[in-house]
């Protein structure tokens, strides 16, 4: 046997594979080790052909299990080295042949058939194989694949990333509709997968668009965890609010006693009847102050604007903040800038993006590149230089794609598209044909332009005038005043015909309530004035003043050779003609002008105070008048009573009852015309 092995050896080192491979075949079972190691190297070369490197990791794992001792035949030298050396070369070779075939089958079987390969070798296709298997259920994109792999496959390095993929494919086939049914159902039934984090979030924003109190209050009862517990709850808070009065806050209290921020709540119910007003003092530094003349929060800041719903907007070192009326800030956020709160939300800017946000402080719209407040809870906001609205509640209810958009007014706005229309604020759009067009109006009619004329047209586009006239503008009680040719008449909207003809010398430096009040009419003629009712009756009649005004306090101001005076309704004169200069009446007081004085005068024509080389303004539009003597400020009453004399640089009103006044040198002063006292800020 043994001369059979040694004659199988030396066919095989002249390269006589057929005789060494008949030769190694019969001596196999008497000498396992070293003919199955005969038979490895023929097979394991590429140079004959029974070349397969199957056969060859074949017949080299059982020369390594059945080797026992050291032997030389011919030119090859069998030993334990040998043979790994041998195993060694064919693992390798075939590792290349069948891992660069790049399939699950191929890998698959070398690592069932190369039992002697290295454990890096067989890291290397356990990686591969399972890379390409985890790829192929991924095509199918469905968790019933993954966890085909998952199963099959628990010790692969890629063991993780399949199951965050199982997890996330699960999220998606039991949330596919995104509704609030599936995310609850998720939540409920999937608790153990780690998208319930995204579930709870996006239940919550689902929730949030719903705006009931009652509905978010059942998502903080079911569903909400630390992730969403506080902002929810937040969330309730601000849509529980419509004008934040103690009397909604104390509500809401007892309603949801375990709000998490009841503390805040109380402390604002505490502070909501204390009324603080911002003062800038001598230093240029904004502060607030009590009815009363207190510091109530110190100058700190560089502006400050009014409390409302018990916050205030502040500015310091470029950035803006809230605070409340104990000067604390809240929410813990800066702005570039904040704008005050009103129905619960306010816009601020961020990094040159507007936003709204609501009274927690959260964002409850997108970001864009402008915004304005709109009348009737409505926002006007540009974005990628297009225009559209959203609402309080930062959805959008007029999509971007208006080159402009107006103010709300009436329910309507106009809007460019090339040319000028109307559209509402639930999104019913008017034609756009129009070279400009106004605000609609309370009587539901807007003034439209084209080629240079105006026209009068209502919501259901018909022009009540046509587009001919110079100049059209409102009044009040649906009279529009129309002017042609320098030539101005009045028409009657609500009647749908004109009062007057278009034959009246016009002036457009004349504001439209020198024309009309709505009841009576002034008519000019060259330098001859008449007025006239609605129909057409004359109450004052052409040449008996060179200029009358509509009565106020039922005393009528006319002019009369450059002159000014006072009439009753019946033109009785109340004062002579010879003032200079004079306002209509106000609270039952006039101011005159002659020769230097001002007067104040009641409706008798009786003057009540005068004041040589001075001034008497109704600035403030309440029943104190400005009075200014020699540079210097103070205030007078309607009645002619002095309350502050003229000795402060500055003075403001901060409403009908508090005045702030400025001192040369910076000194500044509360004036509180209920207690008559004047108190050093």
């Amino acid at each position: 046997m043994a001369s059979s092995i040694s004659k199988a050896y030396e066919a095989l080192s002249i390269y006589d594979y057929f005789k060494a491979k008949q030769l190694f075949y019969k001596s196999i079972k008497k000498q396992p080790a070293f003919a199955a190691y005969g038979l490895a190297t023929i097979y394991s070369r590429n140079d004959n052909p029974f070349s397969n490197y199957d056969s060859a990791a074949k017949y080299i794992y059982v020369a390594s299990t059945q080797f026992k001792d050291t032997a030389t035949f011919s030119t090859f030298y069998i030993s334990s080295g040998s043979i790994a050396q041998l195993a060694y070369y064919i693992n390798n070779r075939a590792f290349q042949k069948y891992v660069e075939l790049g399939n699950t089958h191929s890998i698959s079987h070398f690592l069932s058939t190369f039992l002697l390969a290295t454990d890096s070798i067989k890291q290397v296709c356990f990686d591969k194989r399972d890379q390409l298997e985890l790829s192929r259920l991924i095509n199918y994109q469905k968790s019933d694949s993954i966890q085909v792999f998952l199963s099959k496959y628990p010790e692969s390095v890629l063991y993780s990333k399949a199951q965050k993929l199982f997890f996330d494919f699960e999220y998606n086939e039991q949330t596919n509709e995104k509704t609030r049914e599936q995310y609850q159902r998720f939540l409920i039934h999937f608790k153990s997968n780690p998208n319930v984090f995204y579930a709870e979030r996006n239940l919550l924003e689902l929730t949030r668009q719903l705006y009931s109190s009652d509905s978010l209050y059942r998502f903080i009862q079911r569903f909400s965890t630390q992730t969403t517990h506080l902002e929810a709850w937040k969330l309730l808070y601000s849509s529980s609010m419509k004008t934040y009065s103690k009397q909604e806050l104390t509500r809401f209290i007892k309603l949801y006693p375990e709000y998490p921020l009841t503390q805040d709540v109380l402390k604002e119910i505490n502070l909501s009847d204390i009324k603080l007003i911002p003062v800038k003092n001598s230093l240029e530094k904004f502060g607030f102050i009590d009815t009363l003349g207190n510091w109530k929060i110190l100058p700190q800041f560089d502006d400050a604007l009014n409390f409302t719903e018990g916050i205030a907007s502040v500015c310091r070192n470029d950035s803006c903040f809230y605070i409340n009326k104990e000067g604390i800030q809240i929410f813990n956020q800066t702005f570039d800038e904040a704008e005050n709160y009103s129905n619960g939300v306010a816009i601020v800017k961020r990094k040159s993006k507007y936003y709204l946000i609501n009274r927690s402080g959260q964002v409850i719209s997108d970001a864009f590149d402008d915004m304005i407040t709109s009348i009737g809870k409505y926002f006007i906001c540009k974005k990628q230089d297009m225009y559209g609205v959203i609402n309080a509640k930062g959805e959008i209810v007029i999509p971007f794609k208006y080159n402009k958009l107006g103010n709300f007014e009436n329910g309507y706005a106009y809007y460019l598209k090339k040319q000028y229309g109307l559209i509402s604020t639930d999104n019913k759009v008017l034609q756009a044909q129009w070279d400009w067009i106004s605000n609609v109006d309370e009587n539901a009619l807007s003034v439209v332009k084209r080629d240079n004329f105006f026209g009068l047209m209502n919501l259901n586009e018909e022009l009540l005038l046509p587009t001919k006239f110079d100049f059209i503008t409102p009044c009040m009680n649906g009279i529009y005043l129309v002017v042609k040719d320098n030539l101005y008449g009045f028409f009657n909207a609500i009647e749908k015909c004109f009062i007057t003809s278009i034959t009246y010398n016009y002036n457009n430096a004349n504001p439209v309530s020198y024309y009309t009040n709505g009841t009576l009419f002034k008519l000019l003629q060259g330098d001859k004035v008449a007025l006239i009712d609605a129909n057409g009756k004359q109450s004052i009649p052409f040449g008996q003043y060179q200029d009358v005004y509509f009565a106020k306090s039922n005393i009528i101001r006319v002019q009369k050779n450059s002159k000014y005076g006072f009439v009753d309704r019946k033109l009785k004169p109340i004062t002579s003609m010879d003032y200079e200069d004079a306002t209509d009446f106000n609270f039952n007081t006039a101011i005159t002008y002659k020769k230097s004085t001002v007067f104040l005068i009641d409706n008798e024509g009786e003057i009540v105070f005068s004041l040589k080389e001075g001034k008497i303004e109704n600035e403030f539009n309440t029943s104190v008048y400005r009075l200014t003597d020699k540079g210097l400020n103070g205030l007078i009453t309607y009645s002619g009573d002095i309350l502050l004399n003229a000795e402060f640089k500055e003075i403001t009103a901060l409403s009908s009852t508090l005045y702030l006044c400025y001192k040369d040198g910076g000194n500044v002063y509360l004036y509180n015309i209920s207690t008559k006292k004047l108190k050093k800020l």
